[in-house]
């Protein structure tokens, strides 16, 4: 049977000296249990940043912000910290969008992917293997319309349209192997 913390009000399952591990620790650092003060720490309130709803992480701040402060000594309050789901943003020219939890295996389990990749994934539906690329017809890197997205393959030859290399593939059996087309 499993004991409970024999300090009073407790509930933590026992582990070291009749303790839960937290009232051992303190017990270990402080030389006493301090049973009136309760386990965990106690979150102080949300980010001191007008607009921002996160809980506090140190100094007043959330974890995001505390960290912009750290690293450049300003928390950009004005800059979102990121995008709010659904809403797409550009990353190197395209757009990345956050994806749902249903549609993650699409994309490996991520939750953020390339807009064009995304689309031509839900078109297959399936996941893109390593070696496919997708294509802009256009040119234009922020039109992610399925007619404007090719699928393309990046082995041997590189970059070439799927369905070419397909009829590619038919021709050069036509000429060397016929008798593999009738299989």
């Amino acid at each position: 049977m499993i004991k409970k913390c024999s300090v009073d009000g407790c509930e933590r399952d026992a582990k070291e000296r009749g303790w839960c591990h937290g009232h051992y620790q303190r017990w270990k650092r402080l030389g006493h249990v301090q049973a009136e003060r309760p386990l965990g720490r106690k979150t102080q309130g949300t980010c001191k940043i007008g607009t921002c709803e996160r809980t506090i992480y140190a100094r007043g701040l959330c974890a995001p912000h505390y960290r912009r402060q750290m690293a450049g000594g300003d928390v950009r309050a004005e800059q979102p910290i990121r995008p709010p789901a659904g809403d797409r943003h550009i990353s190197h020219g395209y757009y990345v969008v956050n994806v749902p939890p249903e549609m993650r295996y699409l994309t490996g389990g991520d939750s953020q992917a390339l807009e064009h990749r995304f689309v031509m994934a839900q078109l297959l539906n399936r996941p893109l293997w390593p070696d496919e690329s997708v294509h802009h017809r256009s040119g234009d890197r922020l039109d992610n319309r399925p007619e404007n997205l090719e699928l393309w393959s990046r082995w041997q030859p590189r970059g070439q349209r799927v369905a070419d290399k397909i009829a590619f593939a038919v021709e050069l059996l036509r000429r060397y192997a016929p008798d593999l087309l009738s299989k």
